[in-house]
């Protein structure tokens, strides 16, 4: 009976024990797979918003991105990946480079379970249009676009709670975004999280075409899940919650992006997007962003006094036409810039189109831009 007894306690103990040492231990970390991202930047996909897009998703510690371009879609690379993410730019210009077999393979991933996010001209490319992805059921509404404006946009109350982000009225940088309408569907079901509420719409074009049209919408093909934007969140901090509440929606992870560091006065860098497109140029400009004696900017414009403000231009090979004219018609401000003792790096073709200067440097295609930004002497 004694041996019963003792036997009970010391089994009573070695759970109590155990327990606590449980409790006191410290916690294991469980290893949390990353939501594997393809950042679609082949042609079409183009200007600051892709670069800011690049930046918040290369520096979420959540999300594994990958650069794909039209080919990699073609040859199977969705097979890799959980979300494909297609940026602003054109989407005439992302269906050429994807082709019809491209196409064909986003339309089959997100109907198998992929999960698509589309900005600008990625809301474009969902509509159901024969010459787009045809993924959501909202047909484009002709005439009702426009360049560049700030309008408002109503967040629904279930979008807020949709999008993990807050609702109400918010003021977005919009460019050329498409205006849809729903229209009727067969192959999922999608709904409209916010609305336009301007009555003043871009330059020539008439607002009311905007009022309580699709700002944003997401919904479902197939088993896959899709949101896009026609505005670009990305463009201002304010908004941000709204930029990472699209990967909330399509994979229930909040992505929370962490920037680097910076020291107390860094080399400061603008980036010249323009009509910039590829792998390669998104690479240089992320080694550029994550030294801590550099700060890099964005710029596609020069009127606007930006060059007074940095130590080094950076000019990327772009692969476009459009952009050595861009850098020949802006040449006083180079050399203005280059004469006060601003440093220019330039890549590629490009060069060719800047007026030699002993502060032009050119730097070989695929080559780091970083050694020689760090070279520039900062401006006071």
């Amino acid at each position: 009976m004694k041996n019963n007894i003792f036997s009970a306690l010391f089994s009573s103990a070695m759970i109590l024990l155990c327990g606590c040492a449980g409790i006191l231990a410290p916690a294991q970390e469980i290893p949390t797979q990353k939501v594997k991202v393809g950042f679609f930047v082949d042609n079409g996909s183009r200007g600051n918003g892709v670069f800011q897009w690049a930046q918040l998703l290369h520096y979420s510690p959540q999300l594994e991105v990958t650069l794909l371009d039209g080919k990699d879609i073609r040859d199977g690379k969705l097979a890799e990946i959980d979300l494909l993410f297609i940026p602003g730019g054109s989407s005439a210009d992302q269906m050429k480079s994807l082709q019809d077999a491209g196409k064909e393979n986003i339309r089959k991933f997100v109907y198998n379970g992929g999960a698509y996010v589309g900005i600008c001209a990625g809301f474009h490319c969902t509509l159901d249009r024969q010459e787009r992805l045809q993924i959501m059921p909202y047909k484009y509404l002709r005439g009702a676009g426009g360049a560049q404006a700030r309008l408002a946009v109503d967040i629904s109350e279930k979008g807020g709670k949709i999008l993990n982000a807050r609702a109400g009225r918010r003021y977005v940088y919009y460019s050329h975004g498409p205006i849809s309408q729903p229209a009727a569907w067969a192959h999922g079901n999608a709904e409209t999280l916010g609305v336009y509420k301007s009555t003043v719409g871009p330059f020539g074009r008439d607002g009311g075409r905007f009022f309580d049209a699709p700002a944003i919408i997401s919904g479902n093909y197939g088993k896959g899940k899709v949101i896009a934007t026609s505005f670009h969140p990305e463009a201002h901090v304010n908004n941000r919650d709204i930029s990472m509440g699209c990967i909330y929606v399509v994979t229930g992870v909040k992505a929370v992006p962490e920037f680097p560091r910076r020291n107390s006065r860094p080399v400061r860098v603008a980036f010249v997007t323009g009509t910039t497109v590829g792998k390669d140029p998104i690479r240089r400009m992320l080694e550029l962003d994550r030294h801590p004696d550099l700060d890099v900017i964005f710029t596609s414009n020069f009127t606007e006094g930006i060059l007074d403000h940095v130590d080094v231009l950076v000019i990327p090979d772009a692969h476009d036409r459009k952009n050595i004219d861009f850098i020949k018609a802006n040449q006083g401000y180079l050399q203005t810039f280059m004469e006060r003792g601003g440093r220019i790096l330039v890549s590629g073709v490009e060069a060719q189109a800047v007026k030699a200067h002993r502060n032009l440097v050119e730097v070989p295609a695929g080559q780091s831009f970083v050694p020689e930004a760090l070279k520039a002497p900062v401006q006071p």
